[in-house]
């Protein structure tokens, strides 16, 4: 019966170490795709920035 218990306590310490992987891979994965998007606004808006400014027209409407 104490290996019952013993094996039991090492396969919920494993799920654990799982768990806490699993936890780590995605705040890696947050992290990442947080940058992602900051570098992806950083370089919109510095293109947008060098486009010309475009030519009044004729005011819409009748």
């Amino acid at each position: 019966m104490t290996g019952r218990r013993a094996r039991t306590g090492f396969l919920a310490d494993t799920a654990a170490v799982v768990r806490s992987d699993e936890r780590l891979i995605l705040l890696f994965l947050l992290l990442l795709s947080l940058a992602a998007l900051a570098v992806f606004l950083h370089y919109t808006t510095l293109v947008l920035e060098g486009l010309p400014d475009p030519v009044p027209g004729e005011p819409f409407g009748p």
